[in-house]
């Protein structure tokens, strides 16, 4: 059986691009894609990410201004894929900003994989990184976590999927690849890069609890594919994301 890799698209928000791109472009909006990736494995159904929820968005951060349809509800895209919650085994957090775990709590049956670090900061969150994180969204007692502290190591979800350390946007940020046999590996720097633009020329975004560490990060991740030959999946890029197949479409290898 081969590795499947679908692309669920959960919506998009809004930032200031001075976000984007730090201290460049003040007072421009840009609103960008958001996406969960779901890959069926041989060995697990695993879920990266568990994207944005638009009710909580228009509570506590109604100026990045949340497009959502029923259709691009995390459940309702796995529906679309003939997969409910409950078919997931395990959920990867690349980190704990809320676009990217808020639906974590619909996945009771899953085991959970995230940085140590990431859940500090979500319940701790130093004073210029409150804009990504809210605890409520992770405080899960009942749940199974399996936390990483990798120091600089990568890990291995299953053969096949590898959990890349990449601190700099988040304290605890992990980037995935997915081998695909003789297809070219998906790398997904997720926050190490929103955009082609940001780690192609080295413009970091302006959130971030570590530029140094962020800039190491995408120098690592891009060399990574480039040692692998792999094929780069932006995580916020609104031009690249438009040819990217998305679920019920997949990738295959």
């Amino acid at each position: 059986m081969a590795t499947r890799v679908y692309l669920l698209d959960n919506g998009s928000l809004v930032l200031d691009q001075s976000f984007m791109t730090w201290n460049h472009g003040h007072g421009t909006e840009v609103r960008f894609p958001v996406y969960a990736i779901y890959i069926n494995h041989p060995q697990a159904n695993i879920l990266i990410d568990t994207g944005f929820d638009k009710d909580w968005v228009e509570r506590k951060l109604p100026f990045e201004k949340p497009m959502q349809t029923p259709q691009q509800t995390i459940e309702a895209q796995l529906k679309a894929i003939g997969l409910t919650p409950d078919n997931i085994d395990i959920v990867v957090n690349s980190h704990l900003h809320f676009d990217h775990c808020s639906g974590n709590k619909k996945f009771p049956k899953a085991r959970f994989i995230f940085s140590k670090s990431e859940l500090r900061h979500a319940f701790v969150p130093d004073p210029w990184e409150r804009l990504g994180y809210d605890h409520t969204l992770v405080d899960m007692p009942q749940s199974q976590m399996e936390l990483l502290e990798l120091n600089g190591d990568d890990y291995t979800v299953v053969p096949g999927v590898t959990l890349i350390e990449t601190p700099g946007h988040s304290a605890g940020h992990l980037s995935v690849v997915v081998e695909l046999g003789s297809q070219a590996p998906m790398v997904f720097p997720i926050d190490v890069a929103y955009s082609r633009h940001n780690l192609e020329d080295k413009v970091i975004m302006g959130l971030h609890t570590d530029p140094a560490d962020l800039l190491h990060s995408m120098v690592k991740i891009q060399n990574i594919a480039h040692r692998l030959g792999g094929k780069i999946f932006y995580s916020h890029d609104p031009d690249d994301y438009q040819t990217y197949r998305k679920a019920p479409e997949y990738y295959e290898g």
